[in-house]
């Protein structure tokens, strides 16, 4: 893929020398001379960044990066202007000199972009395989550059589709459309990276397939519309020899014309002028791609309009093998690392809950016996599965704060103290603040500083009431209870499950959430063996086979 952007580059390279060199030798007035400065600015923008993608580290990536601005800061207005010429748009001498000074100071601003924060702040480097990746936040300078550059485009097409409408020649408008398709060319890749339309963006810039695209239509534009008065010499120089496969239908669908690449796709085209073969119609239809011989190309349909009339279209078969293969590359891959992520962290909790557990000698295997029976009440209140497994971990974790207080008073077998059950209950908030902080899992430290507060709002830390207290920590607080009367602690031996019943009949609508307690007595009414307990040894929760299946890769 990274031989292929080289090639991709040097492609454009060479395209764009042999377009500022034509212009050169042909150049006679002010119209050429605004493309020959667009010709070479772009010409240097393709060289610099042909650079950057061969850098190693940041500094020489910058120094890559200011000499390409030192082509692209100028590619814009000199377009502009051409395109005005081009127009018979008169522009003020006045606004093209602040025009001119203002992009001077740009650049001026890019040339010490590594001593101020106006053009890119926060930059950082890395390498992604061969491909160099710089990551940066735009400053108020570089919001400017594209501010200017969008007013460009937008003036630039409406000059170009005005003169076009009012235009009578025939050869004038045929030059005045191909340039606006290679204006047109380059701005859509503009825009795909200048918001980031496609992922590819993050490290290959979108603009340079403009450049080949705009390149051929300036071509044809110079070589068949005589916009500088040269011969008709395009197919030579780009057509025939362009990497893509171009086909040319009439209005009728007949194929007029077809470049040697599309030949050797399609050898039938040489043996008759037919139709469009029916693969690549099918493939624009369903907005797919071809294969051959193992390629993947990926069809473009483009309306060929003259004098407001429809003269037939113009295909590009795009070769697409190496993005396909590497998005599919990535795709698989980043499931299998999200998979694996998803894995580690389960496993993460589940060491760190065993740590908890493993404080209070009475209770080994509570955190995870609570995080069971609070996804299966949750799956029974009809909760997603994601909901379920959101759950689990925030009951694997509900205890982790426990880590912060004395084993001397979690083991403690005699009445604690005030003193003693005050830190006791500092828990919930040590638990809270551990967890708080891991941003990718905002809820997990709900269970953690909630699952002691009791429905009536006589519980603690905050002393929240009913609906006040999230649904998630509702749900661990009646798994903890069961699990806390179903156990053998240091304050109390393991309660009959009848006992068990009575005290959630008892205390629901008081410690617990009336209908959190109702599913609670469910699974005690269907539990007719008194498995559910802390020597059970069986799964409760149903769906828990489906939450370690997605993590398996």
């Amino acid at each position: 893929m990274y031989d292929i952007i080289l090639t991709i580059q040097l492609v454009n390279i060479l395209g764009l020398f042999t377009e500022s060199l034509v212009v050169f030798r042909r150049w006679k007035n002010k119209l050429h001379g605004y493309l020959f400065l667009s010709c070479s600015a772009a010409l240097v923008n393709n060289l610099g960044y042909f650079l950057e993608l061969q850098t190693h580290s940041q500094e020489a990536y910058t120094t890559s990066l200011k000499l390409s601005y030192a082509g692209r800061i100028w590619t814009g207005l000199a377009l502009m202007f051409f395109i005005a010429e081009l127009c018979r748009v008169r522009m003020p001498s006045l606004l093209k000199t602040l025009l001119f000074v203002v992009h001077i100071m740009i650049y001026g601003v890019i040339l010490t972009l590594d001593y101020n924060g106006l053009y890119y702040r926060h930059t950082d480097f890395c390498m992604d395989g061969y491909f160099p990746v710089f990551t940066h936040t735009d400053g108020i300078v570089h919001h400017l550059y594209m501010a200017l550059l969008i007013v460009f485009i937008i003036a630039g097409i409406t000059m170009l589709v005005r003169t076009l409408f009012k235009e009578t020649n025939r050869i004038a408008k045929k030059r005045l459309l191909m340039v606006l398709f290679a204006i047109f060319a380059q701005s859509v890749f503009f825009i795909i990276q200048t918001f980031d339309l496609v992922s590819f963006t993050d490290f290959y810039d979108f603009t340079m397939p403009g450049f080949s695209l705009g390149t051929l239509f300036m071509f044809i534009a110079i070589f068949r519309c005589d916009l500088l008065g040269t011969g008709d010499i395009a197919r030579e120089f780009m057509i025939d020899r362009v990497s893509e496969g171009v086909i040319a239908v009439d209005e009728k669908g007949a194929i007029q014309y077809f470049n040697e690449p599309a030949g050797r796709l399609y050898p039938e085209l040489k043996l008759t002028t037919g139709r469009l073969p029916e693969e690549i119609t099918q493939a624009l239809e369903s907005g797919g791609s071809v294969t051959i011989d193992g390629r993947v190309y990926k069809p473009e349909e483009n309306e060929l309009i003259h004098g407001g009339e429809n003269f037939g279209k113009l295909y590009l078969l795009v070769d697409e093998t190496e993005h396909h293969h590497l998005q599919t590359g990535l795709k698989q891959e980043i499931g299998r690392q999200t998979a694996r992520a998803d894995r580690l962290s389960l496993e993460m909790m589940i060491a760190l809950s065993k740590t908890v557990d493993a404080k209070d000698h009475y209770t080994n295997g509570h955190s995870g016996r609570v995080a069971e029976y609070s996804a299966e009440i949750a799956r029974r209140m009809d909760k997603s599965l994601e909901e379920q497994e959101k759950i689990y971990e925030m009951g694997l974790m509900h205890d982790i704060g426990k880590i912060g207080v004395s084993e001397d008073i979690i083991n403690k077998t005699t009445r604690l103290t005030d003193e003693e059950f005050a830190e006791i209950k500092k828990h919930t908030v040590i638990g809270y603040d551990i967890l708080r902080i891991i941003s990718e899992m905002p809820d997990l430290s709900i269970g953690a500083r909630s699952h002691h507060e009791k429905y009536n709002g006589t519980g603690y830390p905050d002393g929240l009431k009913g609906e006040e207290i999230p649904e998630a920590a509702r749900i661990i607080c009646v798994a903890d209870c069961y699990d806390a009367m179903t156990s053998m602690r240091t304050y109390s031996s393991a309660k009959p499950q009848e006992y068990v019943r009575e005290e959630f009949v008892k205390c629901s609508g008081t410690q617990f959430d009336p209908e959190v307690a109702k599913i609670m007595l469910q699974m005690i009414d269907d539990d007719k063996e008194y498995k559910m307990n802390e020597q059970g040894g069986a799964s409760v929760w149903l769906n828990k086979d489906k939450l370690w299946s997605s993590t398996q890769s």
